[in-house]
């Protein structure tokens, strides 16, 4: 895939793995990552859309994928306001895909973390975005993230802001293997495809831990998003698209992905679409259900584009 960096205003250099269109495009779509993965791992996506005439970008997040320098941290964002310059990394690849297809519809995705990047960053500057899909979300009511950063700050006391923790392991990616019977690996919350599990676990940049300052930008940034008064900033005529699996441990088994259905109609969205896959876990697009995933982004994008 062609890769290239964009040299952020702090300095930083974030990877992006480039899909062109093929023939006459439709539309540009940028596809943010989840935890512990990388831009690199969304090529089968990026054929289907590919031929469906959209150019697909995937950033690899600060701390993940080709992202991490020589004698960089994995698994870190920074030590100091690390959401807020992800969220800066965004509109600055936003700003280039915009620049280089300035008269093609621009859609934002995410999926998991990257999901909620993707709500985070529609919730400022939706009025730039023609389209928002949300991949494996979730929702909460803010006084459960809040209670859910206790642990977290008191992980980050201890081990530091550059540290890994194993009470934050516990509470997180161990709970949500524990929720899979007759489980073969740690990792098979992630799909039904055995094979797409171990391809996960074959990849050096694909499930290695993330440092507590990571998990206190994340899951306080949630607290925020997640907020009614946050939820109301999103443009009403901005389309979106929800899908996941009903059975995604990450979201309580996929009830989070419904509740964030109902929040963002509350807000006054008017166009919302919803699909959730029977049986599928976490990462829809490389479970058993691929290829009905990727019909479904298909459909909507012919639908709205």
């Amino acid at each position: 895939m062609p890769l290239e960096y964009l040299n952020t205003e702090d300095g930083h250099r974030i990877a992006v793995n480039m899909w062109p269109a093929q023939g006459e495009a439709r539309g540009a779509l940028i596809w943010l990552h989840g935890m512990a993965e990388h831009g690199g791992r969304y090529a089968p996506l990026a054929e289907v859309l590919n031929t469906a005439g959209w150019h697909l970008y995937c950033p690899d997040h600060r701390g993940h994928g080709a992202s991490v320098a020589n004698g960089e941290l994995r698994g870190h964002f920074a030590d100091k306001e690390g959401w807020t310059r992800v969220l800066t990394d965004v509109a600055q690849l936003q700003h280039t895909v915009a620049e280089r297809h300035e008269k093609l519809p621009l859609v934002l995705a995410g999926h998991s973390m990257g999901s909620f990047i993707a709500l985070a960053y529609a919730q400022q500057y939706g009025s730039s975005l023609d389209g928002l899909i949300l991949c494996g979300s979730d929702y909460k009511a803010p006084w459960l993230w809040k209670l859910a950063l206790l642990p977290v700050k008191m992980a980050r006391l201890r081990r530091g802001v550059q540290g890994t923790s194993a009470l934050i392991s516990a509470l997180t990616f161990d709970s949500f293997a524990k929720k899979i019977a007759h489980r073969r690996t740690a990792f098979d919350w992630l799909s039904r495809d055995p094979t797409e599990v171990d391809k996960y676990m074959a990849d050096p940049w694909c499930g290695h831990d993330c440092t507590t300052q990571l998990w206190h930008d994340l899951i306080g940034a949630m607290a925020t998003i997640d907020a009614r008064a946050s939820m109301k900033k999103l443009p009403r005529s901005l389309p979106a698209l929800l899908i996941g699996g009903d059975s995604d441990p990450m979201s309580g088994n996929g009830k989070g992905m419904p509740a964030l259905y109902k929040a963002l109609h509350k807000a006054g969205l008017a166009d919302l679409t919803f699909g959730q896959f029977v049986g599928a876990r976490h990462e829809i697009l490389n479970d058993l259900c691929r290829d009905d995933v990727t019909e479904e982004i298909n459909a909507w994008l012919r639908q709205h584009y």
